[in-house]
């Protein structure tokens, strides 16, 4: 009796080394074909480096994949046993890589279009180049956070990597959506803007306020003269030059003349509220320097109604 279960105990743990090996060994083969499947796709984002030499703008393709690619990975992994860190840790390096290649390619597509490299830091207000730049970075990267926030929201995960990325996005676009609006502004404002510009610059350079008033070229006269010229009629048209502007860069990039698309839509939305808060921001520095250069003493009021009312007929 002591032999025979001797013997069965010794085939049942033969069994489990066998279906423990053959686990293992299936393991092994997922864990590679999955990341054959990442190396292939690093390698097609490479690629699209060349491929986007004429893309002026929109959404690049890998930007609109990545989503649904991260949103079927993670509805695979909510089958997962919680305890399953080795495969955690790995999808995310995989995320890591794929998102570097996707950034990094981003970058290069928009540097390499139409020798952008060369001029994207242009102080020129009209470097068409330079404004390229900054919309192609701002529309991928607007669709990747809100696509990635959407994602997120409706697997209840948060994956470090994906969030740490996600707010990596979040500061790039901030700052180059600023860049863009410091280039588009100079049409409607740009007078103004030198204007205050330099009494800031001076300001901040502890230069005394009456010295300042002093100089001829910034005289309570020359001023008043530079708001004059930015009267309600002057402002509104100002205001629906910009909207058309804006229309033109984040509308359907893939079809010009063709109507605004749903994201599309969104997005000049989006850079339209920035550009209304702008104006608000001129609004205020007007008010400052009236107040601590010209001690109050101004007779032009900048139209506050009339920009909340374009920019409300704009929307």
């Amino acid at each position: 009796m002591a032999a025979l279960e001797s013997k069965v105990e010794g085939k049942s743990g033969s069994n489990q080394e066998y279906t423990n090996a053959l686990l293992q060994k299936l393991q092994s083969s997922l864990e590679g074909r999955f990341k054959r499947f990442v190396d292939e796709q690093i390698r097609a984002i490479e690629e699209t480096k060349v491929k986007m030499v004429k893309k002026r703008r929109g959404v690049i393709h890998f930007f609109r994949v990545f989503p649904q690619f991260s949103s079927a990975v993670e509805n695979i992994m909510a089958t997962f046993h919680p305890g399953a860190v080795n495969v955690r840790h790995s999808i995310n390096e995989d995320y890591g890589r794929i998102l570097k290649a996707m950034f990094d390619s981003l970058r290069v597509i928009a540097r390499e279009n139409k020798g952008i490299g060369v001029s994207a830091s242009s102080t020129d207000p009209e470097d068409k180049e330079a404004l390229n730049y900054h919309i192609l970075l701002i529309e991928n990267l607007s669709y990747f956070i809100e696509e990635m926030q959407e994602m997120q929201q409706n697997h209840h995960v948060g994956v470090d990597v994906l969030e740490d990325r996600k707010q990596e996005a979040v500061q790039e676009y901030n700052k180059h959506l600023d860049q863009y609006l410091s280039s588009v502004m100079r049409r409607p404002l740009g007078k103004l803007l030198d204007y205050l510009e330099n009494v800031e610059a001076q300001l901040q350079a502890l230069k005394a306020p009456e010295r300042i008033a002093a100089q001829p070229s910034n005289s309570k006269t020359v001023f008043n003269k530079i708001l004059g010229a930015y009267d309600a009629k002057e402002v509104r048209k100002g205001i629906e030059a910009l909207r058309k502007r804006i229309e033109k860069h984040f509308g359907d990039a893939d079809e010009p003349g063709a109507s605004v698309a749903a994201g599309g839509k969104e997005l000049v939305e989006k850079v339209t509220e920035e550009c209304e808060k702008f104006y608000g921001r001129v609004e205020l520095r007007i008010a400052s320097i009236t107040a601590e250069v010209y001690g109050g003493d101004v007779l032009f009021e900048w139209p506050r109604t009339e920009v909340r009312s374009a920019f409300a007929a704009a929307k």
